[in-house]
């Protein structure tokens, strides 16, 4: 991009694989679920799944933030249920985006059972100021996010902000915990260099094909994980990204760290055991709302 030849690289931590995981022999997904979470603070983990049937019954979450991104390329979409009264279909290519506060109830179909839902779930923590705010939902179609075009790059803002172009979820000041999701596809042998927040985490995860970053190779299946931010950090650096003869496709995730204790738990993220007991409590208590599964297992 202009200008970022005067900025300084930013560094990669390390690349790591993303270990299978199956739910059933046809719903599965490949999980990134760091053991230390400040290296992607304010993320909690990702996990890129195929879901071609219904598996996931109603289920609650609390302090954090479920997001849902359908890869462009997904073969059919999600029906996204939940206990504010949602019932909407997330198409391909669109972000869905479930930010829980003091607690909601969801569920998530395919919308065309058979037809493989393939895409992102991304787990975002809450500061401890927004974890008991009024559970909300943002949408994000895939014809609204903004498009930044370059010689054989295309970046697709789904959340944030990238090169002045600003996804419609930031003009809802309910937004709690504002980060980058950068859609990134590379043609073969392309390159762009990605201006990162030096005070941000950052991470990203390759869904197809394979390439460089900085001096480390990642391919397919693989996650890229940043230099944590320092406290006291100011500016941007670059990161460097360039496919292999076979193009690539890649997420990038960027937010400012909340640095403040993390204790998840199953659906819940709080900042104590204490607060996993109280969403625990509310939730039996019925305070996230309630919501008939649309299916049976």
């Amino acid at each position: 991009m202009c200008g970022s030849e005067l900025l300084t690289r930013r560094a990669v931590q390390s690349v790591v694989d993303m270990p299978h995981h199956a739910f059933d022999t046809r719903t599965h997904a490949r999980m990134f679920h760091p053991e230390h979470l400040g290296l992607i603070d304010p993320f909690i983990g990702v996990d890129l799944f195929h879901m071609p049937q219904n598996f996931f019954l109603p289920h609650p979450h609390g302090g954090m933030s479920a997001v849902t991104l359908l890869l462009d390329d997904s073969p059919g979409g999600v029906i996204n249920r939940d206990s504010l009264g949602d019932h909407s279909t997330i198409a391909p290519g669109d972000l869905h985006w479930t930010q829980a506060g003091s607690g909601i109830v969801h569920e998530e179909t395919p919308s065309q059972p058979g037809q493989p839902a393939i895409g992102l779930q991304i787990f975002v923590n809450m500061a401890r100021s927004h974890k008991q705010d009024p559970a909300a939902v943002f949408k994000v179609a895939r014809a609204d996010m903004p498009v930044w075009q370059g010689e054989g790059v295309q970046v697709k803002v789904a959340a944030g902000s990238f090169a002045g172009l600003q996804s419609p979820i930031g003009a809802d000041p309910r937004w709690a915990t504002r980060v980058d999701l950068l859609d990134i596809r590379l043609a073969p042998g392309a390159r762009i260099d990605l201006p990162v927040d030096n005070a941000a985490n950052g991470f990203l995860i390759v869904t197809a094909g394979a390439l460089t970053a900085g001096d480390h190779a990642a391919r397919m299946h693989q996650t890229v994980v940043l230099s944590p931010a320092p406290a006291d950090a100011a500016g941007r650096s670059v990161l460097t990204l360039q496919s292999t003869e076979a193009g690539a496709h890649a997420v990038l995730l960027a937010g400012r760290p909340l640095r403040e204790p993390v204790v998840p738990y199953g659906p819940f993220v709080g900042n104590s055991r204490q607060d996993i007991a109280a969403y625990a409590q509310a939730f039996q208590r019925g305070d996230m709302g309630s919501l008939e599964p649309s299916f049976s297992r």
